[in-house]
């Protein structure tokens, strides 16, 4: 038992990888270099490398976002002050009851 508890104390931790954590460690996004470094400092983008996304054509697609019944119908523009005063009106009815 001791031994097991040891072990994890004293090498690696069983927290999450992050950037900050680890050392000369850097994790990344997953994407690979888009490009390339030149002598002089600048940066070269190659096209071919660069990510591209294809979007198939949707225009006879029959299935629709899913939407609840039970959503409200709103009309014209929704500020953030709307949304504020909804959720104030929420709260001092919740207090009041």
């Amino acid at each position: 038992m001791f031994g097991i508890t040891r072990c994890i104390m004293r090498g690696a931790s069983r927290q999450q990888l992050t950037s900050k954590r680890g050392r000369n460690h850097y994790k990344g996004t997953g994407s690979g270099p888009m490009g390339r470094h030149t002598k002089r400092g600048g940066y070269v983008i190659e096209w071919e490398r660069v990510r591209s996304f294809v979007v198939p054509d949707l225009t006879d697609f029959k299935l629709l976002p899913y939407v609840s019944r039970s959503t409200q119908k709103t009309t014209g523009a929704f500020t953030a002050k709307d949304y504020f005063k909804k959720n104030e009106a929420a709260t001092v009815e919740k207090i009041a009851s």
